[in-house]
């Protein structure tokens, strides 16, 4: 109801609807009543995400409604993307399942292991309409098959598939603002994982555990949940192979985001430490097990716990250090768009314009997904008369 409002009115709507005065929410948040005044007149932008979630709590909503997430999963290039279907293919039970399941011929492990992967790589392509429609299909062979074999080598494989799967639905659902869809789909993926007995997809799957949370504003359960997968290993497992090392590493990656949305400078800093010792330890940029691990992801994560901490002049001496050549589109574009955000707080704005407009020109779906990349693209068309700063605020829903 409120997605066509600017992100300031919409605050005002949620924060009178649950009938708070300007001082009153101010106080939530620890906030002087002047502080929301200037947020509800877009006079200062929320781009902290522990503000966001703060401000979401204390209004009682959820971010999504807070963010007024765009429509998203638009059709083209002949991709269909549906969360419902997706939404069926999670149940367990057929008759919530509906179609999914009926008349599906048996799939060889072989074709669904490449199905898994495919859908991984049109993940990290950033091609979210493209992936969404294929998921309801994957998740429902992933299913039948594991239905089908209940014992042996077969099933241990299987297993690992249905997890996987999962793990990239859950990954694309809190991409697109469909937290508690993505809570369904790790879950369950959980489950298998744990089956499976296999500790590389186990970790993968605690990994998008976390990141859900994160997604749902629980920074502190994320961190836990972070350092409790880490004690859980075997000593020294994490050393034993180049998967090992990535899906290891881009754990605490994933952790030292939650942590600094907790505000917390020692768990951060630990958090990098850990993934930083891994990364070196591999020491070179990899995509095992779709992790686009290795130095220059710790780098990006660098510039955006920065950025959360609202550490600016960090951030920009940290921006023209990483180097995201050879990472898949999705890492590219999220560095692009953090270096965008730098160069905006710090009042660079042809160099905030220059990298949203490669953020949005590398993944434009991804961008359309994310209210930052539309805020700042809202806030530098204002600041300029460049013709491309008006061209980004319109192709990511920022201005009509």
């Amino acid at each position: 109801m409120t997605d066509h409002l600017e992100f300031g009115k919409r605050v005002r709507f949620y924060r009178k609807r649950r009938g708070l005065h300007q001082r009153q929410l101010g106080e939530l948040l620890g906030r002087s009543e002047d502080w929301v005044y200037r947020v509800e007149s877009g006079r200062i932008p929320v781009n902290n995400v522990k503000m966001l979630a703060d401000l979401a709590d204390a209004l009682r909503v959820p971010i999504e409604d807070l963010q007024g997430v765009p429509v998203l999963l638009e059709d083209h290039d002949g991709f269909a993307g549906s969360v419902p279907a997706i939404r069926a293919a999670l149940m367990q039970s057929r008759k919530l399942a509906g179609s999914q399941y009926a008349d599906r011929e048996p799939v060889r492990l072989e074709r669904l292991a490449v199905e898994v992967g495919d859908a991984w790589e049109r993940y990290q392509a950033a091609r979210f309409a493209a992936l969404a429609e294929r998921l309801p299909g994957l998740l429902a062979d992933a299913r039948s098959a594991m239905n089908e074999r209940t014992s042996g080598g077969e099933r241990v494989q299987v297993l690992r598939l249905f997890a996987l799967a999962c793990h990239v639905a859950a990954a694309l659902l809190r991409k697109i603002g469909e937290t508690n869809l993505a809570w369904t789909a790790v879950d369950q993926g959980e489950i298998a994982a744990i089956e499976s007995g296999d500790p590389v997809v186990l970790l993968s799957l605690r990994r998008g555990i976390a990141h859900v949370q994160l997604g749902a504003g629980m920074s502190a359960e994320a961190v836990n949940s972070t350092l409790d997968s880490a004690e859980d290993l075997e000593r020294d497992w994490w050393k034993s192979s180049p998967t090992a090392l990535s899906v290891y590493g881009t754990l605490f990656l994933n952790g030292s985001i939650a942590a600094a949305r907790m505000g917390n400078r020692s768990m951060t800093d630990y958090m990098i430490g850990k993934a930083q010792e891994a990364a070196d330890r591999l020491g070179t940029d990899a995509n095992e097990m779709w992790t686009s691990f290795g130095p220059a992801n710790v780098g990006i994560h660098r510039l955006a716990t920065a950025l959360e901490f609202q550490d600016i002049q960090l951030a920009v001496d940290i921006a023209p250090t990483v180097r995201a050549i050879g990472l898949p589109t999705e890492r590219r574009a999220r560095l692009r768009l953090d270096v965008a955000r730098a160069y905006g707080e710090a009042g660079r704005t042809d160099d905030a314009v220059d990298n949203l407009k490669r953020a949005y020109t590398t993944a434009p779906e991804q961008m359309k997904a994310h209210e930052f990349a539309r805020d700042l693209a809202r806030r530098l068309h204002k600041r300029t008369q460049r013709r491309e700063a008006q061209q980004l605020a319109v192709a990511l829903g920022a201005i009509v």
